[in-house]
């Protein structure tokens, strides 16, 4: 399995709320989301004003929610940050906990690879994928700081080293890290 043909690059804020058009004001708080578009292999990003998410203002059919995360609008003249902050990047990991969807676990495998490397979450073991005889992978993982050490399981979709590599490059760009090669299990 590959996810490395579709980029997970993320656009910066479009500082425009995509249900009412509105610009949205350095300092306001606002909802970003990654949709799935049919028939297109990348992610595309909407932003929601935070009232008007409240509202119940969602990415409408035939657009398909992949994730969201929570922000403040920077000023567009400062230094640039890196898009998601450590806790924006544990709730998007969080919030693909049940997927079922092909693409989406292998999203989740390569961010939690990401997480661990930026020490966020500890791995505490697992079992590689072994295509060859058909056994599914998975490896339990924690939240650095978790006092009660409840362990999160991230299944192992089976990438080979090249495509792991590949992705955790893009998700990288994401988190504006040097995300470097890290391996299964690492």
């Amino acid at each position: 399995m590959s996810i490395a043909g579709p980029s997970y690059l993320v656009a910066r804020p479009t500082r425009q709320c995509a249900q009412s058009g509105r610009v949205l004001e350095t300092g306001e708080r606002y909802v970003a989301t990654l949709v799935e578009v049919p028939e297109q292999e990348d992610l595309a990003r909407l932003d929601f004003a935070e009232d008007a998410w409240q509202s119940g203002a969602r990415p409408q059919p035939p657009l398909a929610l992949f994730g969201f995360w929570r922000g403040v609008i920077g000023d567009e003249t400062s230094t640039p940050k890196q898009l998601l902050d450590d806790e924006e990047l544990l709730d998007l990991f969080e919030q693909l906990h049940e997927t079922v969807e092909p693409r989406r676990i292998a999203f989740r495998f390569v961010l939690a690879l990401a997480l661990i490397r930026k020490r966020l979450l500890i791995y505490e073991g697992g079992v590689p994928a072994d295509a060859k005889r058909g056994v599914q992978g998975s490896m339990q993982v924690r939240r650095r700081g978790d006092q009660d050490k409840t362990l999160s399981e991230v299944i192992d979709p089976g990438m080979d080293d090249e495509a792991i590599e590949a992705a955790t490059d893009q998700i990288g760009n994401i988190m504006n890290m040097d995300a470097g090669s890290p391996r299964k299990g690492s």
